[in-house]
C-alpha cells in the first residue's frame, strides 16, 4: 500500500515567497522565527479523552495535583445521567501519557468483578507458579485473586472457578479481557448460570420433560441443568461453547418470560403438619406433580405461619396438578397425642411431667418399639428441644401411618405406655454439672435392687425413674398406699445421692483474668491444659466458663459451660472445682497468659530499612521467593512497602535477616548487566535438566541469567543471547563459567542424527536400558531415543566426534545382528512334536547342532526351537528364532524330518514276555543299539502279558529290526531246585550264575522262589564262641529259566545239575570275635575276607565299624565253614 507523502507548508520549492524587502525583521523574542512544518507543531502536541465512572467526592484539587506533576491540561465534564466524568487532557505526549496514567489510577472509583471461568481452565490462568496471574496484574494494574483447586463452584461439566478481579474500571476491564483468553487457551467451554423464579423452573420443565427437551433440541451443543425443587440454588447451568451458551440464556430468559405470563396461580389451603406429605421424601411429590402435570407448587418454609399451598401452571393444568395436591396431601392418616394430658388434671405441673416422661422414653427407645408394630411414624421433639421447651403444646407427638387403623393402633400404644408411668413414678434433683461423675456408680446397683432407673444428665440434671418390677411395690394392693410407696422409694434414692454429694470435697469457684485473645485457644485445647496443671485426678470435676466464649457450646464432660444466673466479665475465666485441682488449674492458666505476654514481648524488636523503590521488586524476589527465603526458620514477619522494609521478630532473627537484606541491597545497587552470544543450540545443555544448571549458577554468583524467551517482559534477547544480571563480581564469574561450559558443550557437542527399525528398538535399549547405558559408557555420549510410534525410530548421539562414532557403530552393530536374525514358522502335525523334542530335548539340541548352532547361544549362531504349549489353539506352529543360516537349515531337517515320519509304518513283533527284560538289555542297551542301528522307534509294552512290540520307521528299517529283534530272542528251559541249592547256588551274583553267562551264553533267572521261614532269634548274650544256626527247608523250592543259544543250552544244563548234584547242605555259624580283630578279618582293602570267600565260597559277614557286637556271621557247606574258622583263626593269630 502506498503512503500518501504528508505537504510540507512551509517547503519554498513548494510554495516560494512573495517579494518584498530581502531584510529579515528581529524576532520580538530574540528567537529565530524561520518556518516550521505543521507536522513538527503536530508531533509536540497531543490530546487524550478518557471516560470513566463518577466519583462520589469532588476531583477538583486531585486534578490539579496532577496537572502541576505532569505539566499536560485537563478539562473535565460530568454526566450525571450517565453517572460518568470525561476527562480531556492535553499537552506533550509524555505528559499527556503520564497524566493519563493518574487519572485512570486516582480518579477512577475501585470496582471488582467476578469472572467464572471452567474449572479445567485454573491452571492456564494462574500459570507455572503463578506466573500467568503476574502478568496480568503486571500489564494491567489489575489485583487478581483466584478460588483454590478444590473451591470450585458446582461439580462435572458445571465445575468452575471464580476469579476476582479489582482494580480501577480501565485495568479491570482489560484484566478480565485477559483472563477470558488465558482461559480460551485451555478450552473455549463456559458455564453460564441464568436466575429465574424458583416456581418457573417447572414450567420450563415442561409435561413429561417436554420443555426441557424442547430446548435442549433447539441448543444441541450445551448441557442444560434446571434446579430440583428442593436444590439450594435456582440458577439453570448452561454449560458449553461461548456464542452457543449465550444463545441459550438468551433462549431460557425469553420462555421464562412466556411461560410466567401465560401462566396463573391458584392457592389451596393444606393443613400445616401435610405440608410435607406433598414435598415427598427429598422433594419427590413436587418433581412428580411437576412431571405429571408441567405446573410447580411452592409450599411454605416449615417455620412459615403460612397454611397456603401456591400452584401454578397453565389454565388446563391447574385443576389436575391441585387434586394431586390435595391427594398426597391425605395419603397419609395422621393424629396427635399430648403427653401433657397423660398427667391427669389433678397434676399441677404437666410440662415438667411431659419432660421428664418423654425424656425417659427417649432414652429406653420405647417410641421406636411402637413404630415397629404398627409401621407408624412418630414425630418426637429431639432430648435438646424437651429440655428447651417452655410450653407444653411444642411437645405434642405427631402420629402418621398409611391406614387410620394403624394411627389408632400407635395413639393407644402411646396411652397405655404414658399410663403405664404416671406423674408419681418420676422424680429428679438438679445438681453441678462436676458432680454428676461422681454419681455414675451406684446407677447399676439402684436399678438391681430398686427397680430404679437414673438418667444423668451432663447439665447436672439427675431423672429416677420407677420401672415397676419391685416386690415390695407391686404387691401392695391399695392404689394410694401403692403410690405413696412409690414416691418414697424415689425419695430414698436423691437422699441417697445427696448424702454422696455431702461426703465429697465441696467446690470452690476462682476467678482468673485472661485476655479475651487468648481464651478461644484455651477453651479448645482444655484437655491439654488440665494435663498441664497435673489435674488429672480431679479433671472431671472441674469446670471452667470464659467470660469471651461463654456461648460455646458444651462438651460432653461440661470442662468448659456457661451460667445464667451471673455475668462474667469478658477477659475473665471462672474456675469450678475441687480446691486443690482448681488451684493448680488457675496457677496453669496464669501461666499461660505470663508466658503468652513474654513471647509477645520476645518478639516485638522492629527493624526498619529503606530500600530503593526500583529495588523494591528484586528484594521481593518471584513470587516472594527471596522472602520465603529469609523467613524460613526464623521468627520474624517482613513486610514491604513502597520504599521500605519492616522486620519484626525476635532480636536475633530480626539482626541476621536485616543483615542479610541489606547485603542483598548492596548487591543489588552493584548491579550490572553483560550479554553474551552462545549458539541457540547449546542453551538447552547450559540450562540442564530442569534448569539446574542455571539455578546453580544464579545460587552461587547471586545472579540472574536470562535466556531468550518470546513472552517475556524484558527487553528482548536475540537467539543466540545470554543475559547475565547481577553484582560485578558474580557476573564477571558466571559469564567465565558459561562461556567455559558453552566451550566444551561444543567440544562433546557433536550430533549426529539417523534411524533404525523400530522393531529393533528393544534390541538396542535391552532389558532395562542395559544395553543402551553401556553403549552411552563405553562412548561417553549422550543417546536420545524418539517415539516409537511409526516403523522407525529417530536416534541422536551428542559427543565427541569419536564417541559419537563409536557410539553409532555399537547400535548399528546391534541393528544388523538383528536383521540377520530370523523368525519362522514351522507347521508341524502335533504327532511328531514328541520325536522331534527328543528325550529331555536332546533330538531337538542335536538338530541345532547339526545346522551348524549352539543351542545355548544367542544372537550369531544361534536357534531357538518353541514348541507350541499344551491345549494352544495354535498346536501346530514351531517356531523357530535366531541367526537365519542356522534357523533355514533346522527348518529344512525338520520338514525332511515330518517326511520322513509321515512314510513311517509301524509293525509289530511277537516277543515272549519273559525275554522282554533280556531283549531290552540291561540300562535298554540292546534297545538303543538296535533304534539307532536302523533308524527306528521301538516301543515294549508297559504292563501286563501283551507279547507284541512295536517298530516305527520306515519299511525297510522296520523290517531289518524285526529280524534282529528276533534274532535276540533266546530258547528257554526251566529246572526246579531246592531253596536250599537256591540260596547256596542261585543269585545274580552268584558263581554258578556268572559261570553260565561266560562260558554258555545262557543267562539264568529266578521265575519262582518259595519264602525262606524267619531264621532264629540269635542271642548276642550266649557263652559259647562258635554257635551253628539251622533252619528247616524241607518242601520250599525255587525255579530257574535258562535262556540261551539252542546248541550251547543243553551243555548249561547239564553244568547246573552238575553243581546241583554236589550241592549239600548249608549252615549258619557264628564265631565270638574280639571286635579290636574284626580289621584282622577284612584285611587291607578287605583283601583277607575276600580270600576267605574265595578260598570256602562261603559268605562272611562282620559287624560294622564301630560296633561293639563281637560275632562274625559265617554261612555254606559245614566243611566250608568249619574250613573259613580256621583261616579266619590262622589271620587273627598271625597278626596277634
Amino acid at each position: 500500500m502506498t503512503r500518501k507523502k504528508v505537504v510540507d507548508l512551509a517547503d519554498q520549492e513548494l510554495f516560494p515567497a512573495l517579494g518584498g524587502s530581502s531584510a529579515k525583521a528581529p524576532v520580538a523574542w530574540g528567537k529565530s522565527a524561520g518556518p516550521r512544518s505543521i507536522g513538527d507543531v503536530k508531533l509536540k502536541r497531543a490530546t487524550e479523552v478518557v471516560d470513566l465512572p463518577m466519583m462520589q467526592e469532588s476531583v477538583g484539587q486531585a486534578v490539579i495535583k496532577i496537572m502541576e506533576r505532569s505539566g499536560a491540561r485537563i478539562d473535565v465534564s460530568h454526566n450525571a445521567v450517565l453517572a460518568t466524568s470525561t476527562y480531556v487532557i492535553s499537552g506533550t505526549p509524555d505528559a499527556v501519557a503520564k497524566a493519563k496514567r493518574e487519572v485512570i489510577t486516582k480518579l477512577s472509583p475501585r470496582v471488582t468483578q467476578v469472572v467464572a471461568v471452567p474449572a479445567e481452565a485454573r491452571s492456564s490462568v494462574v500459570g507455572v507458579r503463578g506466573r500467568g496471574l503476574q502478568t496480568i496484574q503486571t500489564k494491567t494494574g489489575a489485583v487478581l485473586s483466584v478460588a483454590r483447586d478444590g473451591d470450585a463452584f458446582d461439580s462435572g461439566e458445571f465445575a468452575t472457578i471464580d476469579v476476582s478481579v479489582s482494580g480501577d474500571a480501565v485495568s479491570v476491564a482489560a484484566a478480565v479481557a485477559m483472563v477470558e483468553a488465558a482461559a480460551d487457551k485451555r478450552t473455549t467451554r463456559r458455564v453460564a448460570f441464568e436466575t429465574v423464579p424458583r416456581d418457573a423452573h417447572a414450567l420450563l420443565v415442561g409435561k413429561g420433560g417436554a420443555g426441557l427437551r424442547a430446548l435442549q433440541a433447539a441448543h444441541p451443543g450445551v448441557t442444560l441443568r434446571i434446579p430440583g425443587p428442593l436444590d439450594a440454588s435456582v440458577a439453570i447451568g448452561v454449560a458449553g461453547e461461548r456464542a452457543a451458551v449465550q444463545a441459550a440464556c438468551a433462549h431460557i430468559r425469553e420462555a421464562t418470560n412466556m411461560v410466567m405470563s401465560g401462566s396463573q396461580v391458584l392457592s389451596v389451603a393444606v393443613a400445616k403438619r401435610q405440608h410435607r406429605f406433598v414435598v415427598g421424601d427429598k422433594g419427590s411429590g413436587l418433581r412428580d406433580i411437576a412431571l405429571a402435570t408441567g405446573c410447580s407448587v411452592m409450599v411454605p418454609a416449615p417455620r412459615a405461619a403460612s397454611d397456603q399451598i401456591s400452584v401454578r401452571g397453565s389454565p388446563a393444568d391447574l385443576p389436575h396438578a391441585v387434586q394431586m395436591v390435595l391427594e398426597r396431601a391425605a395419603s397419609l392418616a395422621i393424629d396427635t397425642f399430648d403427653p401433657a394430658l397423660a398427667a391427669g388434671p389433678a397434676y399441677g405441673r404437666p410440662l415438667l411431667y411431659a419432660q421428664r416422661a418423654l425424656r425417659y422414653f427417649h432414652d429406653r427407645a420405647r417410641f421406636r418399639r411402637i413404630e415397629s408394630e404398627f409401621g407408624a411414624v412418630l414425630r418426637v421433639a429431639t432430648p435438646a428441644a424437651i429440655a428447651a421447651a417452655t410450653d407444653a403444646a411444642q411437645l405434642v407427638i405427631e402420629i402418621t401411618a398409611p391406614t387410620p387403623a394403624a394411627v389408632a393402633g400407635a395413639h393407644a400404644a402411646l396411652t397405655s405406655l404414658f399410663a403405664a408411668f404416671p406423674p408419681h413414678h418420676f422424680n429428679g434433683i438438679d445438681v453441678e454439672p462436676h458432680q454428676v461423675s461422681m454419681l455414675a456408680e451406684s446407677v447399676g446397683r439402684l436399678q438391681t435392687v430398686r427397680s430404679v432407673y437414673t438418667l444423668l444428665s451432663p447439665t447436672g440434671g439427675v431423672l429416677v425413674v420407677y420401672e415397676g418390677f419391685n416386690p415390695d411395690v407391686d404387691r401392695i394392693p391399695d392404689a394410694g398406699e401403692r403410690e405413696r410407696k412409690t414416691r418414697e422409694l424415689l425419695r430414698q434414692t436423691l437422699e441417697e445421692f445427696r448424702s454422696t454429694l455431702a461426703v465429697a470435697e465441696q467446690p470452690v469457684t476462682l476467678v482468673t483474668q485472661v485476655p479475651v485473645a487468648q481464651q478461644a485457644a484455651m477453651a479448645a485445647g482444655l484437655e491439654s491444659l488440665l494435663k498441664a496443671a497435673s489435674a488429672n485426678e480431679g479433671a472431671s470435676r472441674v469446670v471452667l466458663r470464659f467470660g469471651s466464649v461463654a456461648s460455646v457450646e458444651a462438651p460432653a464432660n461440661s470442662r468448659v459451660t456457661p451460667k445464667k444466673d451471673d455475668v462474667l466479665a469478658a477477659d475473665s475465666v471462672e474456675v469450678r472445682g475441687p480446691a486443690d485441682a482448681a488451684a493448680r488449674v488457675v496457677s496453669e492458666l496464669e501461666r499461660r497468659v505470663a508466658q503468652a505476654a513474654a513471647n509477645l514481648a520476645l518478639r516485638s524488636f522492629r527493624n526498619d530499612i529503606a530500600v530503593p523503590q526500583g529495588l523494591v521488586a528484586r528484594v521481593v524476589g518471584r513470587g516472594g521467593e527471596t522472602l520465603k527465603k529469609l523467613r524460613a526458620g526464623r521468627e520474624v514477619t517482613i513486610d514491604v512497602g513502597d520504599s521500605s522494609v519492616r522486620i519484626v521478630g525476635t532480636r536475633a532473627d530480626v539482626d541476621a535477616v536485616s543483615a542479610e537484606i541489606s547485603a542483598l541491597i548492596e548487591r543489588l545497587a552493584d548491579e550490572t548487566s553483560e550479554t553474551i552470544t552462545v549458539l541457540a543450540e547449546l542453551h538447552r545443555a547450559l540450562i540442564g535438566s530442569g534448569g539446574k544448571f542455571v539455578k546453580r549458577l544464579g545460587d552461587k554468583y547471586h545472579v540472574r541469567i536470562q535466556f531468550p524467551k518470546h513472552d517475556s517482559d524484558d527487553e528482548p534477547l536475540g537467539a543466540d543471547e545470554i543475559r547475565i544480571r547481577g553484582g560485578r563480581s558474580g557476573v564477571a564469574a558466571a559469564k567465565s563459567e558459561l562461556l567455559e561450559l558453552a566451550a566444551y558443550e561444543i567440544e562433546h557437542g557433536h550430533t549426529v542424527k539417523f534411524t533404525v527399525p523400530a522393531d529393533c528398538l528393544p534390541h538396542v535399549v535391552g532389558r532395562a536400558g542395559s544395553r543402551i547405558g553401556e553403549i552411552k559408557d563405553a562412548s561417553d555420549t549422550r543417546i536420545d531415543l524418539g517415539d516409537n510410534t511409526g516403523s522407525t525410530v529417530d536416534v541422536t548421539i551428542v559427543g565427541t566426534r569419536a564417541g559419537v562414532a563409536q557410539a553409532r557403530a555399537a547400535i548399528e552393530a546391534v541393528v544388523a545382528e538383528q536383521q540377520a536374525q530370523a523368525d519362522e514358522v514351522v507347521i508341524v502335525p502335533v504327532k511328531h512334536h514328541r520325536y522331534l523334542i527328543g528325550a529331555g530335548g536332546t533330538r531337538v539340541r542335536e538338530l541345532v547342532t547339526q545346522a551348524g548352532g549352539d543351542p545355548d547361544a544367542t544372537g550369531a549362531g544361534s536357534c531357538r526351537v518353541q514348541f507350541p504349549r499344551n491345549g494352544s489353539t495354535d498346536s501346530e506352529s514351531v517356531r523357530l528364532k535366531g541367526d537365519r543360516a542356522i534357523v533355514e537349515a533346522v527348518r529344512q531337517r525338520i520338514e525332511e524330518l515330518v517326511a520322513e515320519r509321515e512314510r513311517q509304518v509301524t509293525v509289530s513283533v511277537s516277543i515272549p514276555v519273559s525275554q522282554h527284560a533280556f531283549v531290552i538289555g540291561r540300562g535298554g542297551s540292546h534297545l538303543k543299539q538296535l533304534q539307532e542301528t536302523h533308524d527306528v522307534e521301538i516301543n515294549f509294552p508297559r504292563r501286563g502279558n501283551e507279547s507284541n512290540v512295536k517298530i516305527s520307521g520306515l519299511p525297510d528299517n522296520c523290517e531289518a529290526a524285526s529280524a534282529a529283534l528276533l534274532a535276540l530272542v533266546r530258547e528257554e528251559t526251566k529246572i526246579s531246585v531246592t531253596l536250599a541249592q537256591h540260596q547256596r547256588l542261585g543269585g545274580r551274583t552268584s558263581a554258578l550264575w556268572r559261570r553260565m553267562r561266560s562260558e554258555f551264553g545262557v543267562q539264568v533267572d529266578a521265575a519262582h522262589v518259595d519264602r525262606a521261614p524267619a531264621k532264629p532269634a540269635f542271642d548276642e548274650d550266649s557263652v559259647d564262641d562258635l554257635v551253628y544256626l539251622t533252619v528247616a527247608l524241607d518242601g520250599l523250592s525255587a525255579e530257574w529259566i535258562l535262556r540261551g543259544e539252542a546248541s550251547k543250552l543243553p551243555a548249561a544244563v547239564d553244568a547246573v545239575n552238575l553243581a546241583l548234584a554236589d550241592t549239600v547242605e548249608s549252615v549258619d555259624a557264628r564265631l565270638r570275635v574280639d571286635p579290636r580283630s574284626h580289621r584282622h578279618i577284612i584285611g587291607k582293602q578287605g583283601a583277607m575276607i575276600a580270600k576267605i570267600r574265595d578260598a570256602t565260597t562261603c559268605d562272611v559277614s562282620v559287624p560294622a565299624r564301630g560296633s561293639q557286637s563281637p560275632w562274625v556271621s559265617i554261612t555254606g557247606p559245614r566243611n566250608e565253614v568249619d574250613r573259613a574258622i580256621e583261616m579266619i583263626n590262622e589271620a587273627i593269630e598271625e597278626r596277634a
